[in-house]
């Protein structure tokens, strides 16, 4: 026995009434034909439902993006201004460096020359250099460089790529040039000192330290008119006048030699030195030392007087050179001037 299912194939009528007098509509439909227009509403409402779904996490998506692209925007904006101010403190830096390097140059020029001007001082055998050698040593500025450093101005233009790398290039091979040449100079300066501290114990075994307090010539070596007889005479040393009482000093390391006193040289004081020299103190008023006391540069050997054949106080002060008196001018040195160191 075979059951058999036939479909139903309902109609059904749709009436949509209006208001009014208006004609009646129907809408006649099988049963098929609505559960397929239910069906496709369903499906539709349920694709739409799901792409209302797909559309939020999208939207939910792309708002996260568009936050953490505002983000990395914010940081790559940050990280770029700190590589500016990076680079320009780096600019700032490799302009100092090569402010330095300069000064380093000019530096090594000024000892160069020093190197120079200490050598003349030291190689020169005549004693005459002595006196005549007249050297500043000094680290402070010269004026023209103090005018060069005031006012400053001009347009804010930043420096190009090309200039930057010129500026790098000119500092290293400044330094470079520096620490080749710095070794070889600071050995030469070396030797310099060596022969700067013969140079400076060469000095006080010769009279060049100025033997009283004032520095008030009288009367200079050489000819000159006799101050008792009006005559042409040789005066044999240097007349200094001062104050009755003022010390004398020793011009240089040495031994007294000879203390007395005559009727043309009044008290008195010889002093060998090892150099060779002898110096003589005359018209002293009193002597304070004695004979056969070393002495040093400096140390007070008497007072200054008016004794034997003197017009007024002063110090008579000669130098002897293989018997000889020669002009104590040669060597001796004013207080405050330089005589080379």
């Amino acid at each position: 026995m075979k059951l058999r299912f036939k479909p139903t194939n309902k109609r059904y009528t749709i009436m949509i009434v209006p208001e009014g007098t208006n004609p009646v509509f129907r809408f006649k439909l099988r049963s098929t034909t609505l559960i397929v227009a239910s069906t496709t509403v369903i499906v539709l409402f349920i694709i739409s439902m799901v792409l209302l779904s797909i559309n939020r996490g999208n939207s939910n998506v792309i708002t996260s993006l568009e936050t953490e692209l505002s983000r990395s925007s914010d940081r790559l904006q940050t990280t770029v201004d700190d590589k500016e101010k990076a680079i320009d403190k780096l600019l700032s830096e490799l302009l100092e460096l090569s402010e330095k390097s300069k000064s380093i140059e000019a530096k090594m020029i000024e000892l160069e020359t020093l190197e120079a001007e200490l050598k003349s001082i030291t190689s020169g055998s005549s004693t005459d250099k002595l006196a005549s050698s007249n050297v500043k040593l000094s680290s402070e500025p010269s004026q023209d460089s103090l005018e060069e450093s005031d006012g400053m101005g001009g347009e804010d233009i930043p420096l190009s790529d090309e200039d930057v790398l010129s500026l790098i290039q000119e500092t290293k091979e400044s330094i470079s040039n520096s620490l080749t040449e710095m070794p070889d100079l600071q050995a030469r300066l070396e030797k310099a000192k060596v022969t700067i501290e013969d140079y400076k114990k060469m000095l006080t075994i010769l009279p060049t330290f100025w033997p009283t307090i004032s520095t008030r010539t009288t009367s200079d070596f050489g000819s000159r008119k006799d101050p008792f007889t009006g005559r042409l005479t040789l005066h044999s040393g240097l007349d200094i006048g001062g104050q009755t009482g003022d010390p004398i000093y020793a011009a240089a390391n040495g031994t007294v030699t000879e203390v007395g006193y005559s009727s043309a040289r009044g008290n008195f004081v010889t002093i060998s030195h090892p150099s060779g020299l002898e110096t003589n103190y005359l018209h002293m008023k009193i002597v304070t030392t004695t004979k056969g006391t070393k002495v040093n540069q400096g140390d007070t050997i008497g007072q200054l007087g008016s004794t034997g054949r003197s017009t007024g106080p002063h110090l008579h002060f000669e130098v002897v050179k293989n018997g000889s008196t020669i002009n104590p001018e040669i060597y001796l040195s004013k207080p405050g001037e330089d005589v080379g160191l």
